[in-house]
């Protein structure tokens, strides 16, 4: 089993009573050689973590893939308390976090969420300038809200006292719907929107102030399901998301960033639906009872196919691979470059298909793209 030296170094200074930053998730992937959270990637990274004795706070699965994580040793719940009196500690090693006093986090002006060992439905918990969604924190592999990139992203803020001209201008300026009216990263003193300025307006008086055009807050807690998020979005067009251990406020998920989340999810089924579909309209009354029997006979465990739509992405790179197949289809191309292609898609598709948490890199989706384009080509090229 190979244990990246970075991560081997990490365990022996936590072993040492010695602190550590925390990192990201994308940080741990580069120790490990990767790019993205595959099957087999996470398998490698937990069974070098679980041979050292560590875990990732929280799971390093279940995290935006820039979010930050803390790796600290299986039997203790706080890697600061373990370190015993004399220990060398090393100042520049200290995280944000653990360098706060507990004076640096009050200012809170919410109540906790729900915990792990409460767990609770989504319920709406009211308390003046913020609506506080307390959405299920699941034990299963389930999407969070926290997870999403908006969600993860510095907010624009305006305060209370500021004039309402700077509020606006800020909303032009960046094409913003609404802004958070904040005092500090946790302080929530409720939201500004151009549906607040327009009521304010349209009842008279004097609005000089962001205070006077002022509404309730929608607040979610990142580890939050983001199914049970997606009803106040629709409903108020946005959510702030807060860090349940730090209650700092860490991103707002409006409608926009809701469709292009989904679009990344749909988009590389739908490109490998069409890449597929392809391949079985070429094949089809190409490939002879002989040939269905050939495949079978390389896998005596699996049923033998009996159509097209039976066969794995696999196989029907291995039918354009038979000579008496690729002959029959009579095209003008190198079978080489396009079953190299077209295992390309395979791999990935494998990687689409165990439902990784990362959505796919630039490349990947660029190798599936072009897959597509050329397999309509070569449909618009058939007698």
């Amino acid at each position: 089993m190979w244990i990246p030296k970075e991560i081997d170094r990490l365990s022996t200074r936590l072993k040492e009573g010695r602190r550590i930053h925390r990192i990201t998730v994308r940080d741990l992937l580069r120790m490990f050689k990767a790019e993205r959270r595959g099957l087999n990637k996470v398998h490698d990274i937990r069974t070098a973590l679980d041979s050292l004795s560590l875990v990732t706070e929280p799971d390093f699965e279940s995290v935006w893939i820039d979010g930050k994580i803390r790796i600290r040793l299986k039997d203790t719940s706080n890697v600061v308390a373990a370190i015993p009196a004399g220990a060398e500690i090393d100042e520049d090693e200290l995280d944000e976090d653990q360098a706060s006093s507990p004076e640096e986090q009050e200012g809170v002006d919410s109540p906790q969420l729900g915990s792990a060992e409460e767990p609770q439905p989504a319920i709406v918990v009211a308390s003046e300038g913020i609506v506080e969604t307390v959405l299920r924190e699941p034990a299963d592999p389930t999407f969070r809200i926290g997870s999403l990139p908006a969600a993860n992203k510095p907010v624009t803020t305006v305060g209370q006292d500021d004039a309402l001209n700077k509020a606006v201008t800020k909303m032009l300026q960046f094409d913003y719907s609404q802004l958070p009216i904040m005092h500090g990263e946790r302080e929530v003193k409720g939201m500004i929107s151009w549906k607040s300025i327009a009521s304010r307006y349209s009842i008279g008086g004097e609005s000089c102030r962001v205070l006077h055009c002022r509404e309730d807050a929608q607040v979610v807690d990142g580890n939050g399901t983001l199914f049970d998020a997606i009803p106040t979005i629709v409903k108020h067009g946005y959510v702030l998301v807060r860090d349940p251990q730090d209650r700092r406020i860490t991103g707002i998920v409006t409608a926009s960033d809701l469709s292009l989340q989904f679009q990344q999810l749909a988009e590389p089924f739908l490109l490998l639906r069409e890449i597929e579909l392809h391949i079985r309209q070429l094949l089809q009354d190409k490939v002879s009872p002989e040939d269905f029997e050939w495949l079978a006979s390389a896998d005596t465990t699996a049923p033998m196919p009996k159509s097209i739509s039976d066969l794995s992405f696999g196989e029907y790179i291995r039918l354009l691979q038979r000579p008496q197949v690729w002959a029959r289809l009579a095209l003008n191309i190198d079978q080489a470059s396009l079953t190299t292609q077209l295992e390309e898609v395979r791999q990935i598709r494998n990687d689409v298909m165990q439902f990784d948490p990362d959505p796919m890199t630039a490349k990947q989706l660029d190798v599936l793209k072009n897959a597509a384009k050329f397999m309509q080509q070569l449909y618009e090229l058939l007698p």
